[in-house]
């Protein structure tokens, strides 16, 4: 059975805890700024199973990009906190600095939102794909670099050998991007994070990265945690789907729940935003009036209360639950949705 095959046929089915790759509990990102406190993720849970595509969506400012930095321990130690942080069975809050290099680009592997700014401009491609292949696997210069020429490959660039020696900015954004992703694959993690990994590429090369990380995924059974704005991207790469508002998660759900029944008003207003072929020429797509609350004064009750065109005197007393919402795996933030709110049609 192909790795997409077997994440087509556990759609729909919870994450048990001893299956779990990767198990958070009360994900906390906190910084200090003066006598007050920047609240950038409080409280996130969650479970990610071996070979899944699990997409963090909302919009800019929301905490998706600051939960990646913080599940690869990228943030300051004082501003991370949590109740479990457990990847393939080890617990990462008590390992040390030295210790967490090891599973970074190891077992954990990283790609960023810029290609450009995150690549070295003074070192050679194969120079920087093949330091993490030394380091992690132990190999030899040369059998690193012949490592990198298969990499390159994988990645669909063409002639590998000879770009080996070529640098960043000899390579357009989309193959800057492959070489990322060669970067992240590198040492056959189990986890790859990738942080908007189609941002300012064109709809040609998007489509074509997103197929690099369906591969990827059906060939080595790769776990992903996919951050997005792109709700189309989600929808066609993603098994799940997080969406975040407030450095909270709101709501959570299989692909197809969340696209077919969200049951959470900032999870409408998301849907609304999408353009649709029918929709008639001319015509504006639905805003969200408002904007996010200041990380640095939230609300005491639904962070979203303000924004809310179904907003009554309980949302802004005590922030909801995340509760189920019927669907096996369904979860979503709203008093009005749950079982015995007053929102019983979906918008």
């Amino acid at each position: 059975m192909s790795g997409r095959q077997t994440r087509s046929a556990r759609r729909g089915e919870e994450v048990q805890p001893e299956a779990a790759l990767l198990r958070v509990r009360n994900l906390q990102v906190r910084f200090p700024v003066g006598r007050q406190t920047l609240t950038a993720v409080a409280g996130v849970d969650l479970d990610l199973a071996r070979g899944e595509i699990l997409g963090i969506v909302g919009e800019s400012g929301s905490g998706k990009s600051m939960t990646l930095m913080a599940l690869a321990r990228l943030v300051p130690d004082g501003a991370l906190e949590a109740d479990e942080l457990r990847f393939d069975g080890r617990e990462l809050r008590p390992m040390s600095e030295r210790q967490m290099r090891e599973v970074r680009g190891g077992r954990i592997g990283l790609i960023f939102q810029n290609p450009l700014s995150s690549l070295n401009p003074l070192l050679t491609i194969g120079e920087q794909i093949a330091e993490s292949i030394v380091f992690h696997l132990g190999l030899s210069r040369r059998a690193a670099r012949e490592r990198v020429v298969e990499l390159l490959d994988r990645v669909g660039i063409a002639s590998p050998r000879a770009r080996l020696d070529d640098h960043p900015h000899q390579f357009s954004g989309g193959m800057r991007q492959r070489v990322m992703i060669a970067m992240a694959i590198a040492c056959d993690p189990l986890l790859i994070l990738a942080d908007e990994p189609t941002t300012a590429l064109d709809v040609t090369i998007q489509a074509q990265i997103l197929d690099l990380l369906q591969r990827i995924v059906a060939d080595s059974g790769t776990a992903i945690i996919l951050v997005t704005h792109d709700l189309g991207i989600a929808a066609s790469l993603c098994d799940r789907v997080s969406v975040m508002y407030a450095g909270q998660i709101v709501e959570t759900a299989r692909v197809e729940a969340i696209f077919g029944e969200p049951m959470m008003p900032y999870t409408w207003g998301l849907m609304d935003s999408i353009p649709r072929p029918d929709q008639p020429s001319g015509s504006r797509l639905p805003m969200l009036p408002g904007l996010p609350p200041d990380p640095l004064r939230l609300p005491m009750g639904c962070r979203f209360a303000e924004r809310c065109a179904h907003l009554r005197a309980a949302c802004r007393a005590a922030v909801p639950p995340l509760t189920g919402r019927g669907t096996p795996g369904h979860l979503a933030r709203c008093f009005g949705t749950d079982a015995e709110g007053w929102l019983d049609v979906v918008s």
